[in-house]
Formats: C-alpha cells, sequence, structure tokens
C-alpha cells in the first residue's frame, strides 16, 4: 500500500479511552492516526495538516469562550466529514448541526460503521495488513510521542500532566497498568501520584521504599528496569506482576520519579523498543512535570502572599490586647497549616516563659494522643465511673491536690467534664475550660446537646478517611464550645483498659493577660534558653534523635510531633517565644516556612506592642480614676473621723456630770438600798461611755509627728478595741473570743493609737469576711516569744479563706475585694506600714473555705515591765 493510499484520521478528545478504541478500530492497517488532546490543539492541528476525517468527542468544549469543539472543527473545514461520538447521540439536536457532521456512539463497531460511510472504504481484513501493520504502529508511536509532548505545553496542571503521560505510556507498551512513583519529602518512600488500570484500593495506599525494591533501585541508579517472563515479580509488598517495566525520570541530571508499566494477569511481555519508548516519554514528562510544579509554586507564593496579606489585616485589627494575642495564634496555625499555635512571654528575671496566648485546632491520630491516667485526676475518674458531668473550680473548698494542680498548670478556673454515652457504655469524656471563672455553665439542655456532638465526632474519627473529614470535626468542636461558652475543648476516649484517656481532639483559644497562667520554667532547660537569648530558631521533631533534652519537654507540654519556635523580637529586644506545633506529622519545617513564620512573628511583635501600649494606657487611666475615687473615700473618712471627734467632745461634757453626779449620790446613798444599785449601773453606763468617747477622740486625733513612742500594753490595746466594736459584731451573729495572756506581757514601743488601728482593722475585716456565714468566729490571741524577744498577735476568722495566689496582693495600697463604696484598700497596708515602722511584721496565712489568719509581731521594749 502507497503512503497516497494511507487514511489520515485526526482525534480530538481528552479521553485516552477514544484514542484506543479508534486505534482498535482501525488495527486492520491503512490509516494514519494523529491525535489532539484538547480544543486549540484540534484547530491547530486541522490548520496546519492534511486529513480524510475528524473524529471528535462530542462533548469537548473551549475552556475559555465555552465553544464545542465539534462545531468548531465542522466550520473550519466544511468539505471534510466529521465524525462526533456521543453515548447519548447528539448533544446539539441534528437540525443544528453541520452537514459534514454525523454523531456516532463510541466504541469499535461503530466508529467502524462511521469510518466506512465517510471514507467509503470496507473494513474486510485482506491481505497486506500484516505488512502496514508495523509502520502503521510506528507511526501511532510517534504520533503519540509528538502528540502527547505539543499537547503537555500547554496544560499546567500537575495532575493533569501525569494523568496523559501514564495513559500515554499504557498505550504506546500495550500494558495493563502504568504509574508514576514520586518521591516523599524525605526521599525514603515512591509513592504513586498517577496511575491507571490499577485497582482503587491498591492504589490508596501505594507506596514502595527506595531500598530494597525494583522501582526505588531505578529511582537511586537511574537506569531502567525489564523483567519479563521470569515468573511473579514483587512490586511492593503483596503485590505481584507478570511483567514490568520502569524507567528514570530525570530532569537536569537528577531522578525526579519512576515512570513504570506493569502486566498482571496477561503473558504479554515488554521489549527494549517499549523501554526506548518510555524513556523519550520519561523525557518529555520530566520538562512537562518540572513546568507543572513551578506553576503549582507560583501559585503557592501567591496564595501565601495573600494569606499574609490578609493575616497582616487580621493582626492589625484590633488594639485591644486580649483579641490582638488570640487572632496572631489564628493565623499563625493559619498561615503555617499547623496544628497549634502559642505566644509566651519572657520573664529573664525568672528564667520563666509565660502563656499569653495560644489557639489549636487538633487532630491526632489514633493512638497517638496524649494519654491522660485516671489515676491522677480522681474526679475525672469519678464522672466517668457515674456518668455524670462534673465542675472542677478552683474556687471549690475542698479539692484533690491533683486536681488543683491540673488547674494551676493549665492556667483555668474551671474545667467542666462531660462523659460521652454510647450504646449503653461510656465512651470517653468532653472537656470544657475556662481560663476566667464562669457563672453561666451550661444547664442540662446545653449538655445533652454537647453529647450529641461529640458522639458524632466520634462516628467521624472512627471513619478511614478521618483526614477528609477533620473540618467537619472542628466545626462540630466549635459548637460544643459556643455552646458552653468555653475557651476550648478537648475529646478524649477511654483507653481498652479504661484506665486512662487518650486525647483526640483539641479545638479552641485561650488569653492569659494576668496570673495564673501556665509557665515553663527554662532553669532545667538550658538549649532552649541559649536558643532563645540567641535569637535562634528551634526546628525539631519529636522522634529525631538530634532532638535536645531541652525541645523534648516542651513538645511534651505543647503535646505535639514537631515544633517550630521562633524568638519573638522587638527593638532587638527578645520579649517572648513563638511556637508552631504539629500533632499529625513529624515533619521538619521547610527555610520557607521558616522565612513565612518569621515574617509573621515581625508583625506580630509590633502589633503587640502597639496592643500593649494601648492596654497600659487604659490600666492607668483606670488606676487614676479609682485613685480619685479613693482620695474623695479617704476625705470623707477623714471628714467622719473629725465628725466622730466632735460628737465624742460633745457628749464628754454630759458623760461627766452623770458621773459625777452618780457618784455624789452614791455617797448618801445606803448600800442596802434599792437606789444604790441603779446608781452604780448608771456610774458604770457613763464610765464605759466615757471611754467609748475617749477612744474614739484617740483614734481620730492625728499623732503629731513630734511624738515620741512610749511603752504600751498590747493586751490593753487589744481589750480597748474589742470592747468598742465587740458589741457591733455580735449584732450579727459572730463569736468574738479573745485568748489573752493572764500574765503582764512585756512592753512594746509604740505612739499612742498605733497599735489601735493595726487591731480594728484586722479584725473588721474578719467581720466583714463572715457576715452571713453559720457558726462565724472571731479569736484574738496575744502572747509573748521569749526565745524571739517578740509579742505575736493572732487574728483569726473562720471565713471563706484568701486565694493563694492573692494572699501577697491583700498588703497593697488600694487593693480591696469589697464593692465600691465599701472599702478603700488602704486599711492593710497601713498595718504593714504601722509594723513595720515598729519594727515588727505582719503576715497571712489561709486555706481556702478553713479561713484566715494574720500574724502580727511586734518587738519588745526591753526594761519596760
Amino acid at each position: 500500500m502507497s503512503e497516497a493510499d494511507v487514511k489520515r484520521i485526526l482525534i480530538v478528545t481528552g479521553d485516552y479511552a477514544v484514542v484506543e478504541q479508534v486505534r482498535q478500530a482501525v488495527e486492520a492497517g491503512g490509516f494514519a492516526l494523529q491525535t489532539a488532546y484538547s480544543h486549540a490543539d484540534g484547530l491547530y492541528s486541522l490548520e496546519n495538516g492534511e486529513f480524510d476525517t475528524i473524529i471528535v468527542e462530542a462533548e469537548m468544549v473551549d475552556r475559555r469562550s465555552g465553544e464545542h469543539t465539534l462545531l468548531a472543527l465542522a466550520r473550519l473545514r466544511q468539505s471534510l466529514p466529521v465524525i462526533g461520538l456521543a453515548d447519548n447521540g447528539s448533544a446539539f439536536g441534528q437540525e443544528a448541526l453541520p452537514s459534514n457532521v454525523t454523531m456516532a456512539a463510541p466504541g469499535q463497531d461503530a466508529i467502524r460503521q462511521a469510518l466506512s460511510a465517510a471514507l467509503q472504504v470496507s473494513f474486510a481484513s485482506g491481505a497486506g495488513s500484516a505488512v502496514d501493520k508495523p509502520l502503521a504502529q510506528f507511526s501511532d508511536e510517534i504520533q503519540t510521542l509528538f502528540t502527547l509532548s505539543k499537547s503537555l505545553t500547554e496544560v499546567l496542571d500537575l495532575t493533569e500532566v501525569l494523568n496523559r503521560v501514564v495513559e500515554a505510556a499504557r498505550r504506546l507498551t500495550f500494558a495493563e497498568e502504568g504509574m508514576i512513583l514520586l518521591p516523599d519529602h524525605e526521599g525514603g518512600q515512591l509513592y504513586l501520584r498517577a496511575k491507571v488500570g490499577i485497582d482503587v484500593e491498591v492504589a490508596r495506599n501505594f507506596r514502595v521504599k527506595t531500598e530494597d525494591t525494583l522501582a526505588g533501585h531505578v529511582f537511586r541508579e537511574g537506569r531502567p528496569v525489564l523483567i519479563g517472563a521470569q515468573g511473579p515479580q514483587k512490586v511492593k509488598t503483596e503485590y505481584l506482576v507478570n511483567a514490568l517495566l520502569y524507567v528514570p525520570i530525570f530532569y537536569k541530571g537528577s531522578c525526579i520519579g519512576v515512570l513504570g508499566v506493569n502486566n498482571k494477569n496477561t503473558e504479554a511481555v515488554f521489549s527494549l523498543r517499549h523501554q526506548e519508548l518510555l524513556l523519550n516519554l520519561a523525557a518529555f514528562a520530566a520538562i512537562a512535570i518540572e513546568n507543572a510544579r513551578a506553576h503549582e509554586e507560583a501559585l503557592e507564593r501567591t496564595r501565601e502572599l495573600q494569606m499574609l496579606v490578609e493575616a497582616s489585616q487580621s493582626i492589625n485589627a484590633s488594639i485591644s490586647l486580649d483579641r490582638t494575642l488570640p487572632n496572631i495564634c489564628e493565623q499563625l496555625v493559619r498561615v503555617l497549616k499547623v496544628s497549634r499555635s502559642e505566644i509566651y512571654e519572657w520573664d529573664a528575671e525568672r528564667g520563666q516563659l509565660r502563656a499569653q496566648a495560644r489557639f489549636f485546632r487538633a487532630v491526632w491520630p489514633a493512638g497517638q494522643g496524649p494519654v491522660i491516667s485516671l489515676a491522677s485526676r480522681p474526679i475525672l475518674s469519678a464522672a466517668l465511673h457515674e456518668n455524670q458531668p462534673v465542675t472542677i473550680n478552683r474556687r471549690e473548698t475542698v479539692l484533690p491536690p491533683e486536681e488543683r494542680d491540673h488547674l494551676n498548670h493549665l492556667g483555668v478556673e474551671t474545667i467542666q467534664a462531660i462523659p460521652i454515652l454510647g450504646g449503653g457504655q461510656t465512651l470517653g469524656l468532653v472537656q470544657t475550660f475556662y481560663t476566667r471563672a464562669s457563672e453561666n455553665l451550661p444547664d442540662a439542655d446545653a449538655l445533652q446537646r454537647v453529647q450529641h456532638l461529640a458522639l458524632e465526632v466520634l462516628v467521624a474519627l472512627s471513619n478511614q478517611t478521618v483526614s477528609a473529614r477533620i473540618p467537619g470535626i472542628f466545626r462540630e468542636i466549635e459548637d460544643i464550645n459556643r455552646l458552653t461558652r468555653a475557651d476550648w475543648c478537648e475529646l478524649s476516649l477511654l483507653t481498652p483498659d479504661k484506665q486512662a484517656l487518650s486525647l483526640h481532639v483539641a479545638v479552641g483559644r485561650a488569653v492569659w493577660l494576668k496570673p495564673p497562667q501556665p509557665c515553663i520554667d527554662l532553669t532545667h532547660y538550658p538549649d532552649v534558653l541559649e536558643a532563645l537569648t540567641s535569637q535562634t530558631p528551634i526546628n525539631k521533631q519529636a522522634d529525631s534523635k538530634l532532638t535536645s533534652t531541652g525541645v523534648h519537654a516542651l513538645l511534651e507540654t505543647v503535646q505535639g510531633r514537631s515544633i517550630l519556635g521562633l524568638p519573638l523580637v522587638h527593638r532587638g529586644q527578645v520579649r517572648g517565644l513563638v511556637l508552631f506545633v504539629d500533632v499529625r506529622r513529624g515533619r521538619a519545617f521547610s527555610q520557607r516556612d521558616v522565612d513565612m513564620a518569621r515574617t509573621m512573628v515581625a508583625q506580630a511583635a509590633t502589633a503587640l506592642e502597639n496592643a500593649r501600649l494601648v492596654h497600659d494606657l487604659e490600666r492607668s487611666l483606670k488606676e487614676l480614676r479609682e485613685a480619685q475615687d479613693r482620695l474623695v473615700q479617704t476625705a470623707r473618712l477623714s471628714a467622719m473621723g473629725e465628725l466622730a471627734a466632735a460628737v465624742a467632745h460633745q457628749i464628754n461634757n454630759p458623760l461627766t456630770t452623770i458621773m459625777v453626779d452618780s457618784e455624789m449620790l452614791l455617797l448618801d446613798e445606803p448600800p442596802d438600798s434599792r437606789n444604790y444599785q441603779s446608781l452604780q449601773a448608771i456610774s458604770r453606763a457613763g464610765k464605759r461611755a466615757a471611754g467609748v468617747a475617749r477612744r474614739l477622740l484617740a483614734i481620730a486625733r492625728p499623732n503629731s509627728p513630734d511624738t515620741p513612742p512610749q511603752p504600751i500594753d498590747v493586751v490593753d490595746t487589744i481589750e480597748g478595741i474589742l470592747s468598742l466594736v465587740k458589741s457591733h459584731i455580735e449584732r450579727d451573729r459572730i463569736q468574738v473570743v479573745a485568748e489573752l495572756s493572764d500574765a503582764r506581757l512585756p512592753m512594746v514601743w509604740a505612739v499612742p493609737g498605733q497599735l489601735d488601728d493595726i487591731w480594728l482593722n484586722l479584725v473588721m475585716n474578719a467581720h466583714d469576711a463572715l457576715l452571713g456565714r453559720e457558726g462565724a468566729k472571731i479569736t484574738v490571741r496575744a502572747a509573748y516569744l521569749p526565745e524571739q524577744e517578740i509579742i505575736e498577735v493572732q487574728v483569726s476568722d473562720n471565713g471563706p479563706g484568701i486565694p493563694r495566689a492573692l494572699i501577697e496582693e491583700v498588703f497593697k495600697p488600694f487593693f480591696t475585694t469589697k464593692p465600691v463604696g465599701e472599702g478603700t484598700g488602704l486599711g492593710l497596708h497601713i498595718c504593714r506600714q504601722t509594723a513595720e515602722r515598729l519594727g515588727g511584721s505582719i503576715s497571712a496565712k489561709s486555706v481556702p473555705g478553713d479561713g484566715t489568719t494574720f500574724y502580727v509581731r511586734l518587738p519588745v521594749k526591753k526594761g519596760a515591765e
């Protein structure tokens, strides 16, 4: 058959199966096939080539204009017969088709019939086909390579490029299966990136090691492997084929992947000709792959830039510190695609990192989450045993030490634990965390909804495609946070032995602007301290042998598998540390990741400094307003003191008359008369009232700076104050007990009235703390400690106590827990100043729920007995 007798057919389709159908339909010979894989490629081929007919996939359209390729080609060459392939006949309607267009169904027989009608040829097998078949096959091979190389130049999607290459590989070699294997980030394994003919289940976890495998040998050595007719060959574990051909994909002298074909079921083998064809195809593929990768990297850089812009806008959207901090953490998680981000403030004096904010959206792989031993969490264990929600509150009077330590470690005020029930058994626990005291914990309806959402999360976690369900899991946990008004939520499952909980999901955010807050003590981890002070990034993985002790401790603290830590620097000074944590992968953060993180952290440092300045200004203004209010209150108290002094002075004269007259009447009255006892009562009452007036004058009268100290009987001053306030206190059903020494105690040096101020403040504070409590009691003790030569006075109450974190705060000026208008916050501060001026001290011990004791220790005046 001469070249003039060969019929040239242009095939325009994006489906390699169509090309294969046409090739098989005309395999008897006498046809030359050229394939175009896109709308533009088809038009170009028709404009620059001569063809006898065109076969077009009817559904193909121009992606830009939406124009149907079938109609465009028919109009371009109206004299040329065009065959449109469509499953359901014409997609346009016969009346809309040009006259040179014939529609046909896919399939060899339908294609032969359409070609027979269009070209007036017969497909009966005849002599000479065996001679023409090699020529046609060679022409088809060249055409396939040419068309593929041309079509790849206009495709920038990496997945599409790889799919076209692997389809072409199978076609050129008549293989059952085709594949492209690319290395993972660590380079230790090759994973299946594109495939044809391979079962979906097999392809899902198709990975082969670069060591001790045929594909790995090709990748490492850079030489093809061709094996056939030697019995089954192992491609990977439990996957055998009868024949295989693997060739390296080279780009600029480096192997970037492996192109391979297999025959799994047939006995057909591959030849050196097939090897040559795949090597040529791999050369085309390498350039297309790198172009597509470059395009993807450009798109990724564009997305990164957009994310940075959006993150910057979000970070600077607020100057409120409690909003800026979690915004920064959220954007850090989003930009670096990590599970968790935390900001720590550096306390160089104490060598501690103090948490300021965190944001996390973490799902741990099954069996890899942190484990919580129920033996160390008795309240959680009780909640699971009783299947009842429980609340763990820092203010609880009776709280196991383990639970209180856990609250302190996390920096939270309250934890609510909600058991997850399903199928009649306890499956796990939802814990919601509150960094601030909350009075609005969820009601029974909300808790029931929380349990329902938790069950939905458990169903998603048990699914094999859990990675695809992670966004939905996050949304459901965020719904739990909204329902419970919690800062963050953790979902844990019981371990098989029921002795521990395994953490699976954690979602939420938290801000700490004041104690208590989580802390990391770096005094035990010099490696982390060195990285922080030298402003060196920390980029480590939990399973790396090179990870130091301090970084391991950091990874355990943040419950991650890999960590990136960047010092938070402002104007050259280290202000803290920012952590990026991945809980699912032990990945090494790339230099690109580090650079992006540095950019974000630099913006965060500026935003934090601005927000902190505004926060400090607002706090200063608030303190100024409070100071002004206290000055007004102090002026009022001063005026009341002067008024009390004036009243006491005014009643002194009539009291003197009462006492003198009653005494004179007593002299004239016989002791056994009825009036004698009445006159005695009048005299005692007058003296008592005069004593009250005298003490009021002593308290209200300011001491002169030149008033010298003198020996003072401590017991006398205590009894004087108690006589003044005891009746007032006992009216509120509070018992006052004085346990004072019968023996005369040594004197102390003090200006008259100074000790009265101390006792009055301490006793009245105890009274205020006990109001409304059953069995309320104030106890005052005084004793001489000869070994230390001091007198110790204890003022105790059985009230609610003072939180441990506030023990030292109570002595600071203007600190008060009383409502506005009911306290100045100066009483205990003045007590401390007075005690210290006398050479003594004042301190407090308190057990929440079990009362408070104040200790006043005063040095004695030797010789002043």
